[in-house]
């Protein structure tokens, strides 16, 4: 790594670090707020810029949101993923905990990869309860 590199890198980390708080904010929002972080949804969705921001929306905030609201929210749902390319992307990468059945079928026409079991650690990798 050279001094451009490491500066870079510092850098980076520094303005991650600086806006955590957004992270908190939204994860909060997806446990207590639904409407709210609903709304936060269609912005990051409207400002993601490329596969990997949508995996990692996904595969985070969204699956989250999700799980604890899809029988709440899955008019809404359907009908994002109907007329947003990038939604439906993010819902690819989604993995659910054991929906109810008839919620299964309609998460998983959407992209979702329903599990009935908790997913195994990969190998190296601890799971913390």
């Amino acid at each position: 790594m050279d001094g451009i590199e490491s500066k870079k890198l510092a850098h980076a980390w520094v303005k991650f670090q600086q806006n955590w708080w957004a992270w908190d904010r939204l994860d909060e929002l997806c446990r207590k707020d639904p409407k709210s972080s609903w709304l936060v949804f269609t912005e990051l969705l409207s400002v993601a810029n490329g596969k990997e921001l949508l995996e990692d929306i996904g595969a985070g905030p969204l699956e989250d949101f999700i799980n604890y609201y899809a029988s709440d929210f899955i008019d809404e749902l359907e009908s994002a993923a109907a007329s947003n390319r990038a939604f439906l992307t993010a819902l690819s990468f989604v993995q659910l905990r054991s929906p109810s059945p008839d919620l299964s079928d309609r998460l998983e026409a959407l992209g979702c990869r329903v599990s009935s079991e908790r997913s195994k650690p990969d190998k190296g990798e601890e799971r913390y309860e």
